[in-house]
């Protein structure tokens, strides 16, 4: 995906097209929540630095920012939406 991304963000940016994609750890949505253990839960938010779960509004906010006149400079790029994790 993250290839996909950076290739055909290079092929439309001359078209005025931005083009990212997120790619985010465990969202904590209803599912999560209702098939996850608490132990379970618990022993993944002890690998993330910021010691949570991400939620959807998280993961809302990083593609709003991305849609955002703030990104108006960014294409082909991938945030990691993890808390920190992939930093461990």
């Amino acid at each position: 995906m993250i290839a996909l991304t950076r290739q055909v963000a290079s092929e439309v940016g001359r078209h005025g097209v931005r083009v990212n994609c997120l790619a985010p750890h465990t969202i904590l949505t209803e599912r999560i929540a209702t098939l996850m253990s608490e132990d379970r839960r618990q022993q993944l938010q002890n690998t993330i630095p910021l010691g949570r779960l991400g939620t959807p509004d998280d993961v809302a906010a990083a593609a709003a920012f991305l849609a955002s006149d703030s990104a108006s400079w960014l294409t082909g790029v991938t945030p990691d939406v993890t808390g920190g994790h992939v930093m461990t």
